[in-house]
C-alpha cells in the first residue's frame, strides 16, 4: 500500500514507524486501525502547531481542534502535551537509528534532520517560557538515555550508555543540538544551504565523532 499521501518529508520522520503499524493493522484487526490512526492524527497535529508556534503556545484543546479529535480522546493516549511530545521524539530517533544503518555518514544525516527541522527544533528548545524549554528538553534527554539503554550502536548514544553518568551526557548531547539551533536563529541562516550544512557536519563529527575512521 503506497504511504506517500498520508505523510512525507519531516512529517514521515516524526511517525513514520506508526504508519508501518498502522498499515499493518489495517489488514489483521479493524479496531486496533482506530486506535493507532488516532495517535498518528495527534501527532500529526502536534507537528503542525510546533511549525508554527512555540510549545509553551500550544494546548491541548489546539491539539485535538487541529487533529478533529475530541479532547477525551487525548488522555486515552497521552497523560499532557510532554507525553504526546516523548512519543514524537522516541519515533524520530528511530527514523534516524534506521537512516544511520544505511549511511555510515552519522553527522550528515544529524546535520541534515537540524537543517529540515530548525523551526520546529526552535520551538521546542529556544522560544519559550523557560520553564517549557526545561521540560522540553528533560523529554528529549530521557529519550535519548532510554534509546540509548536498547544498546543502540550509534556512536552517540553509545557514548551516553557507556558514561559514568548517562543523564548528564545526554544533557550534553541536547545541548549542542540547541545550541546549533540557536546559531541558525539568531544569525537567520539557511540550515539547509550547503555551505552551513557543512558547517553542522564538521561540527557534529568533531563533538561527538561521528564519522567512520579508517586505521
Amino acid at each position: 500500500m503506497n504511504t506517500s499521501n498520508r505523510c512525507t518529508g519531516m512529517q514521515r520522520c516524526f511517525y513514520g514507524s506508526y504508519i508501518l503499524l498502522f498499515e499493518y493493522k489495517n489488514l489483521k484487526n479493524g479496531v486496533m486501525v482506530i486506535s493507532i490512526r488516532t495517535e498518528l492524527d495527534l501527532q500529526r497535529a502536534m507537528y503542525q502547531l510546533l511549525e508554527q508556534r512555540s510549545i509553551s503556545q500550544i494546548t491541548v484543546e489546539q491539539i485535538c481542534k487541529q487533529a478533529f479529535i475530541h479532547r477525551s480522546s487525548f488522555y486515552r493516549y497521552y497523560t499532557d502535551k510532554f507525553d504526546l511530545l516523548r512519543q514524537m521524539v522516541m519515533h524520530t530517533l528511530d527514523e534516524l537509528l534506521a537512516a544511520e544503518r544505511t549511511d555510515t555518514v552519522g553527522s550528515a544525516i544529524m546535520s541534515t534532520f537540524i537543517g529540515a527541522h530548525t523551526q520546529v527544533l526552535r520551538h521546542l528548545l529556544v522560544t519559550n517560557n523557560e520553564g517549557d524549554n526545561t521540560r522540553s528538553q528533560q523529554v528529549i534527554n530521557d529519550c535519548f538515555v532510554t534509546v540509548a539503554e536498547t544498546g543502540a550502536d550509534d556512536r552517540v548514544f553509545a557514548m551516553i550508555r557507556q558514561s559514568q553518568h548517562p543523564d548528564l551526557t545526554a544533557y550534553l548531547v541536547s545541548g549542542v543540538v540547541t545550541s546549533i539551533v540557536q546559531w541558525l536563529n539568531n544569525g537567520h541562516r539557511d540550515g539547509q544551504a550547503a555551505s552551513t550544512q557543512a558547517m553542522i557536519q564538521g561540527t557534529l563529527a568533531t563533538v561527538f565523532s561521528l564519522e567512520q575512521h579508517t586505521v
